[in-house]
């Protein structure tokens, strides 16, 4: 699953839109539709800033790869 996956899934059980997620973290609608389309990238302070507005964090989690590997 991608950020932009989750953040789908976050406003879907939040009952939130795209528009007001645009809306909380103060960028345009539009801008917020590309990224979560794949037009745009995300990039650190998009990602802090929508984390933030819907109460979530990322926590980095090893593959199973990595971890028989070590």
């Amino acid at each position: 699953m991608n950020f932009s996956e989750v953040v789908r899934n976050v406003l879907e059980d939040k009952n939130l839109r795209i528009s007001d997620l645009a809306r909380m973290t103060g960028y345009t609608p539009q801008y917020m539709y590309d990224l979560l389309a794949g037009n745009r990238r995300w990039n650190e302070t998009t990602i802090n800033k929508t984390c933030e507005a819907l109460g979530i964090e990322i926590i980095v989690v090893p593959t199973k790869k990595e971890r028989s590997a070590g």
